[in-house]
């Protein structure tokens, strides 16, 4: 029994080699190898031209800004004293912010303008005093004309330097400097709000060091910022390849994602006339004013826009991959129902979007277009891959 087996046991792995060769054999009859190469073709990429309705919106992100706000600097340079507002406190045009007292230079500049101030005042004083003295002798015959128009010019240099003094006064007076020779305001001087609003940002403490913004080399130190946040807008940059779809007036749909339930709307008040340059990319920078502002909108906030631009219905559209420019001109390429790539026409493009374009002429809607241009793809293959697509197409036609 045991030599029976001997010979049976090789004789049944035989078999089932064979038997798996056999149905491996056949299984590949049918199909292909994996190392054959099966033809690709570009005719999977391929549209028909439909009707529809298009419609041009473009997605941004701003920032939120008052669209009024007035930094508050220093006319003198020196050393705040006192501060007596805070962020989110409101304030009137006029009122007393802050007081400064001001540095060696500015104190002797301001003590200075006292002085000349002063002096003025009385040789003017005097100056009348003597003209009225002279013009009663002279109607008495007692000084000559000649004597009475030396009285009278030195009366009138003396009136002009008293308003030059006057004037550069009242121009200090803007700082805190008062007119009253006797007040001690030359050591504090005040900052006033240059207009009303809520002051939105405090960048100074009492005690700090600022700077005059009055200066020509300098912009000075901002002390805060006070805005008017009745009235908010967005500002964002517009990619330049989207800015000629949008203009002003247009509606704008504005959502924040501190508020995700919330929708306010804008419209565009303004677009930039010049690009700017952002990481590479050209942008126009756009201004939206929020028409339904509320005080959820804070200043500095992240904006989501949509811009509602126009509006096409019944047109004939197609993917914008299909249509190509080529030396200032809009081509599609056509199947026409030759064996042969499809065919080159021009055509006439009206709106776009991300994803579709307006064909206003040149095309028809059911006429089937390329998402491919074969000038490019064929230029890339040899002429044998060339010859062997072609073929590979046409048989798949008869088939």
């Amino acid at each position: 029994m045991k030599k029976h087996l001997r010979w049976i046991i090789p004789v049944a792995i035989v078999l089932v080699i064979v038997i798996a060769v056999g149905l491996s054999g056949r299984r590949g009859a049918g199909a292909p190898t994996a190392n054959a190469e099966a033809p690709t073709t570009p005719n999977g990429r391929r549209a028909a031209a439909e009707t529809g309705d298009l419609a041009v919106r473009l997605s941004e992100v701003g920032v939120i800004q008052p669209e009024r706000a007035v930094e508050v600097k220093s006319k003198v340079s020196g050393r705040i004293q006192s501060l007596f507002v805070e962020e989110g406190q409101d304030v009137r045009k006029g009122a007393l912010v802050a007081t400064v007292e001001p540095d060696m230079a500015q104190a002797r500049t301001v003590a200075n303008l006292k002085s000349s101030y002063g002096r003025a005042r009385v040789d003017l004083e005097r100056a009348r005093q003597d003209y009225e003295i002279d013009l009663a002798m002279h109607r008495g015959d007692h000084i000559s004309d000649e004597e009475l128009q030396i009285s009278k010019d030195a009366y009138d240099i003396a009136n002009i330097e008293f308003q030059s003094a006057l004037e550069q006064m009242r121009l200090a007076e803007e700082d805190g400097v008062s007119l009253d020779l006797e007040a001690e305001t030359g050591e504090v001087l005040d900052i006033a709000a240059p207009a009303s609003g809520t002051v939105i940002d405090v960048q100074i403490e009492e005690g700090e060091i600022v700077t005059s913004g009055a200066l020509s080399y300098t912009s000075g130190t901002t002390l805060m910022i006070v805005a008017d946040l009745d009235v908010m807008q967005i500002r964002a940059g517009v990619n330049e390849v989207d800015v000629g779809k949008i203009r002003e007036g247009q509606d704008v749909v504005v959502d924040v994602d501190a508020y995700p339930n919330a929708v306010f709307h804008g419209l565009i008040s303004q677009i930039a006339p010049a690009a700017r340059e952002e990481q590479g990319v050209k942008v126009f920078d756009v201004e939206i004013d929020i028409t339904d502002s509320d005080e959820r909108l804070k200043p500095g906030m992240t904006a989501n826009i949509e811009i509602q631009g126009d509006h096409r219905e019944g047109v004939v559209k197609i993917p914008v991959e299909a249509a190509f420019k080529k030396e200032g001109r809009y081509v599609v390429y056509v199947f026409d129902g030759s064996e042969d790539e499809p065919v080159e026409r021009e055509v006439v493009t009206g709106v776009s979007t991300i994803s579709e374009v307006e064909i206003v002429e040149g095309l028809a809607e059911g006429e089937e277009v390329a998402l491919y241009d074969p000038e490019v793809e064929n230029a890339e293959l040899s002429e044998d891959e060339q010859r062997r697509r072609q073929m590979s197409q046409r048989a798949g036609r008869r088939g």
